[in-house]
């Protein structure tokens, strides 16, 4: 039976001798490479978790805005309000 890609995968040492130093240096080698796999994930998962804050200040600073904006035109219209009254009440 033909070995399998994944089972070639885990014997691609630098040296042809199959010896148990060479077998845990090719451990060591495939340890080294997940956990830099795992760091670079990490690093991605940081930077998405800045953009996500960055764009909910951004959001809370339009959302606050647009609140004081919303009052002030309120505050307008109960001022016009308050004068047309006293226009009808004078004439």
């Amino acid at each position: 039976m033909a070995e399998s890609l994944r089972a070639k995968s885990r014997r691609d040492w630098s040296s042809d001798d199959n010896t148990n130093e060479n077998i845990q240096l090719g451990c060591m080698l495939r340890i080294a490479d997940a956990t830099e796999k795992m760091a670079q994930r990490h690093t991605e998962l940081m930077r998405d978790r800045d953009q996500y804050e960055r764009w909910h200040r951004e959001e809370t600073a339009r959302r606050k805005i647009a609140e004081r904006q919303l009052s002030a035109t309120k505050g307008q219209i109960t001022k016009l309000r308050n004068k047309l009254a006293q226009i009808k009440v004078q004439a």
